[in-house]
């Protein structure tokens, strides 16, 4: 099989997962990733292997860390100095690079003007595909250049070992749910905001936070808003069974992971329109959905949803564990694989002989579109 290496920067846990559907399946796998930033349990046990960690700033090469060059590589980012130098010494050796990029399609004077002229120039000829979560992430790579039969999507995804049904909503908790950091990004003063408003007219609900950050001191107290720390996954997994539906209502979220924790555990969803996920877990039978950064449309949108009544609740659950079933880790190995081959086609006896055996190029795979689904090459 294959030689590949993942560069994951503040690698998290449900990366170590997805990871391991790819070493599952036979490829030679190395992962070289930075830290997270808030240390997770049994990281290297859910990767099942270790990982090579180093600093954004290291100057390293494959042959410094005792590793064999791979056949493909899987940049996250392309800001973190030790990986620009890790892909070049990669490129050198005859392999290819995919970039990995979490970013989502937004109607902004900079996604319009400057970044498909920097994308054109500087970062299109440098990767041989690009690997995003979902449909925005599509429409972004398209808008930006990158070529849609290299563009691949499922690079984000829960584990649905970890995350599963609650069962029916409608005799759940009458909890809402946000789940993130505590930051102005995330909108959380905001999403505190607009639940006291309409906190008074449903006196049985309750709104939980769980997560860390600058602005946890500034949630205002409310009989009604419970604020708790970070929580590690196999925690969260009980708090979203027993909750009815997760709030996000950030300005801007490139995907928003917790969205597919969410659909996996059957809940309902409230998201705002900052949220690049919504595309692919949010419809009119499972969400609620309101412009990013209007307090007022947030609140509308809670009241709404916690106004549902027990048919909306039975509807819901389905429709949100259906969607959530398009993501995960085998979707994600699914497109490490069809990157791959579209990667290493080309490549040819010459790359081959560069990394010391004159191997054929692989051929590319059939397409495999998931029902319901954007394709990857759409």
């Amino acid at each position: 099989m294959s030689r590949i290496t993942f560069l994951w920067r503040h690698l998290p846990d449900y990366a170590a997962r997805l990871i391991r559907a790819t070493i599952d399946r036979g490829h030679q796998v190395d992962v070289i990733a930075t830290r997270p930033y808030v240390p997770i349990e049994g990281m290297e046990r859910s990767l099942g292997q270790r990982a090579h960690w180093i600093k954004d700033t290291t100057d390293t090469s494959f042959a410094a860390l005792g590793l064999t060059v791979p056949d493909l590589v899987f940049q996250g980012g392309y800001h973190v100095p030790a990986f620009n130098r890790l892909a070049a010494d990669a490129r050198a050796a005859g392999g290819q690079v995919v970039l990995m990029a979490d970013n989502s399609a937004r109607p902004t004077w900079r996604q319009r003007t400057v970044d498909p002229v920097r994308h054109r120039l500087a970062f299109v000829p440098r990767f041989a595909g690009i690997f995003v979560p979902g449909a925005s992430g599509q429409r972004f790579a398209r808008a930006m250049g990158y070529d849609p039969d290299r563009t691949v999507t499922g690079f984000y995804g829960a584990d649905p070992s970890v995350f599963g049904d609650g069962g029916p909503l409608e005799t759940r908790p009458r909890r809402l749910l946000f789940v993130g950091q505590f930051v102005a990004r995330k909108n959380v003063l905001g999403l505190a905001e607009a639940f006291a408003r309409v906190a008074a007219r449903h006196p049985g609900w309750s709104l939980v936070m769980c997560g860390s950050g600058p602005q946890r001191e500034a949630i205002p107290a409310h009989p009604q808003i419970e604020v708790r720390g970070f929580v590690q996954p196999e925690a969260l997994t009980g708090i979203l069974r027993e909750s009815r539906a997760l709030v996000l209502p950030s300005l801007c979220d490139h995907w928003g992971l917790s969205v597919h924790e969410a659909a996996l555990s059957g809940c309902a969803l409230a998201l705002s329109d900052g949220v690049g996920a919504a595309d692919d877990f949010a419809t009119p039978a499972n969400a609620v959905r309101f412009a990013a950064g209007d307090t007022g449309a947030l609140a509308g949108a809670l009241d709404a949803l916690m106004g549902w009544d027990e048919a909306a609740w039975q509807v819901a659950r389905p429709v949100s564990l259906a969607l959530a079933r398009r993501f995960g880790p085998e979707r994600f190995a699914d497109g490490v694989e069809r990157l791959l081959a579209v990667a290493t086609a080309g490549m040819g006896e010459d790359a081959a002989l560069l990394r010391g055996s004159a191997r054929p190029a692989i051929a590319p795979v059939p397409r495999r579109p998931t029902p319901g689904t954007p394709d990857f090459a759409a």
